[in-house]
């Protein structure tokens, strides 16, 4: 894992993504909206997640899908791509969002991801690939045969070459029958939302001057999201038909370019943060892009006047009070921070993401007090977010520094099992259990992580 700040994470693990490699030819299959890659970095902020969730959940509803029933992450990766895979999980990349000029834009594409799940395209993917495969194994094979039964290798290799293109067009036709379900399924969730369709649209188009690019220049939505005129058309027709008013309202628009403002400051140079939001834009997307870029350059001097004069305009925005509290803990002011993150909690409850990294900084701090606290807040950010590694971690830091060593174990031990070290989880697990009595919730807990933590030959 790799740390960028106490608010805004980046966590590397491995996302699987389906590929199928067709050996004729040697071409690759992707599954739709999936891209080539063995893992990625995931980012985490409670900002940037709500705000997706306040496009996304309107639209699960309207599907009929429970909004905690689909798992929202972002990928950070420059390219123009979003997708999902089994479990009901969507990822958006990073390069998505920040090329995304309205709220209608991403809401259109999420919707369309959303036909996918509603679709159960994902489940029916499966069957589909292992055709396909079998498509080209059998080719590979009769290729082999014919090339030594007729003692030439160009004829082995023609069959091998056909049976590969045939797969792969057999593919495609059913990844573009559910391209075209999803794009269907999209408009209708638009028009029951009362939301225009006008942003897939305009998505689409910036899309399509891609298509002309080599493979290796087109960014992966293009690739695995084959687009054509007719599905432009379509959705060309129904915005005109429904008529329904693009217009954003002012406030979502400003909250989106804040989400845009705070991915680029985090994720580009502070140099071209400056650039794009310069001192003469006094915006508050710019000036909170520029007290990020500052606080990144460490010149606190100039941060601190950019955050403050937001947090005096909007005192009650949890956003501001986590970032200051962010900016001061990780200059090592941490006793001037923890006000500020102790305020970002008490306006945002329900922000567990926030609660974690107040947890952090109080374990940080040297006063005894604040490690008690620090265990009460960890343990509730953790109920809404059990997941969450690096909070398990800071818990069981917590429960160390107050002497509380079974509940430090206990909590190492979640640590330990989230992040795959089974070895240890089933140390920890072992060693939590010498101070606790059956009958205790937390023991029952540890007979889960220790089946959860054995060895793949004892499952």
């Amino acid at each position: 894992m790799h740390t960028f700040s106490s608010a805004f994470r980046i966590f590397r693990f491995n996302v699987l993504r389906l590929a199928v490699t067709v050996l004729a030819g040697a071409s690759l299959i992707l599954a739709p909206g999936v891209a080539q890659a063995a893992g990625a970095s995931v980012l985490r902020d409670a900002e940037i997640e709500t705000i997706i969730r306040s496009y996304a959940d309107p639209l699960f509803r309207a599907s009929g899908i429970p909004p905690e029933s689909i798992r929202i992450r972002i990928l950070e990766d420059e390219t123009l791509n979003a997708f999902v895979t089994s479990g009901n999980r969507m990822f958006i990349h990073s390069g998505l969002l920040m090329k995304t000029e309205t709220p209608l834009q991403l809401i259109g594409v999420i919707a369309h991801e959303t036909g996918h799940i509603a679709g159960g395209h994902i489940a029916r993917m499966g069957p589909e690939l292992e055709k396909a495969m079998m498509t080209s194994l059998l080719a590979t094979a009769l290729g082999v045969v014919a090339g030594v039964a007729s003692g030439r290798a160009d004829a082995g290799m023609a069959a091998m070459t056909l049976g590969g293109t045939v797969a792969e067009r057999t593919f495609f036709a059913f990844t573009r029958t559910q391209e075209n379900s999803a794009d269907a399924f999209a408009m209708k969730v638009l028009d029951s939302t009362n939301q225009s369709a006008q942003g897939l649209l305009e998505f689409f188009h910036t899309l399509q001057g891609q298509e002309m690019l080599v493979a290796a220049r087109q960014d992966p939505y293009v690739r695995t999201h084959p687009l054509t005129e007719d599905r432009i058309s379509a959705i060309e027709n129904h915005v005109e038909q429904k008529n329904i008013s693009d217009r954003v309202p002012s406030q979502q628009q400003a909250t989106h370019d804040r989400m845009v403002a705070k991915l680029f400051a985090f994720l580009n140079g502070q140099g071209r943060t400056l650039q794009k939001y310069p001192e003469t834009d006094q915006s508050l997307s710019a000036r909170y892009a520029r007290a990020i870029a500052y606080y990144r350059r460490g010149d606190m001097a100039k941060a601190l006047p950019e955050i403050d004069g937001l947090i005096r305009e909007y005192p009650k925005d949890p956003y501001f009070h986590e970032l200051r509290g962010q900016m001061l803990v990780e200059n090592t002011r941490i006793a001037e921070g923890l006000p500020s993150y102790r305020t970002a909690v008490s306006l945002a409850p329900n922000a567990p993401l926030i609660g974690i990294s107040y947890g952090h900084a109080l374990v940080e701090s040297d006063i005894p007090a604040n490690w008690t606290e620090a265990q009460t807040v960890l343990r509730r950010a953790l109920s809404q977010e059990p997941d969450h590694a690096f909070g398990w971690r800071m818990l069981g830091n917590a429960y160390g520094k107050a002497g509380d060593e079974t509940r430090a174990a206990y909590a190492m031990a979640e640590y330990a099992l989230l992040i795959g070290d089974r070895s240890q989880a089933r140390f920890q697990a072992a060693k939590a259990e010498k101070g606790l009595k059956q009958s205790d919730p937390m023991w029952l807990r540890l007979q889960d992580i220790k089946t959860h933590a054995k060895p793949d030959d004892e499952k």
